[in-house]
């Protein structure tokens, strides 16, 4: 197609017309201030109210950083995922706000830590281990363990199970000869 003086393809033509228009404000980040927001539940479910602002019907509490900085950054998303807002210091909030975070956060990262390994073995990529965790005692069944291992330190890693179940391996040399030996296979 040839517009004045410029020529353009037609595949520019329809590179230019499937990008979105979206407004920069709509890329605003809200950074909460916590003396400002009030947390609750209302029939059991989390809401936020932002002082002279507006309210969250449903909201989700969600770490930033959940492994390196698991205490600060914590953004809350609403009912339909999106951002509401980011809290950079969770412990400023007054005692029922912070009741209603906490309980949030151990929902989203419920994740039991292995304290030892009863038993496990391996049947055709399937493996089924009994363990301890600080939890009690749990049976993790895990395919495709390349897939279902995260490696989060050298000698730490998270294991999920067939109903995407989290478990964590605080030390992996801690665990009996076998144990360590099916990880290290398949780091």
């Amino acid at each position: 197609m040839v517009s004045g003086n410029l020529t353009v393809s037609p595949a520019a033509e329809v590179a230019e017309a499937t990008i979105p228009q979206t407004d920069p404000a709509s890329f605003e980040l809200r950074v909460f201030d916590p003396r400002k927001i009030r947390l609750f539940r209302n029939a059991g479910v989390p809401r936020l109210t932002l002082q002279d602002d507006r309210s969250w019907i449903k909201i989700s509490v969600a770490r930033a950083f959940p492994l390196s900085d698991p205490d600060h950054y914590l953004g809350f998303l609403d009912a339909n995922g999106k951002d509401a807002g980011l809290l950079i210091d969770p412990s400023q909030l007054d005692a029922e706000s912070l009741k209603v975070v906490h309980e949030e956060l151990e929902k989203r990262y419920f994740v039991p830590v292995v304290e030892r390994v009863l038993s496990v073995k391996e049947e055709f990529g399937t493996i089924y281990w009994v363990v301890e965790t600080d939890r009690g005692e749990k049976e993790i069944i895990a395919r495709n363990l390349r897939d279902n291992l995260m490696e989060l330190a050298s000698s730490r890693v998270i294991i999920t199970d067939v109903d995407g179940n989290r478990f964590e391996f605080p030390d992996i040399n801690k665990l009996d000869n076998k144990s360590q030996g099916i990880i290290m296979r398949n780091l």
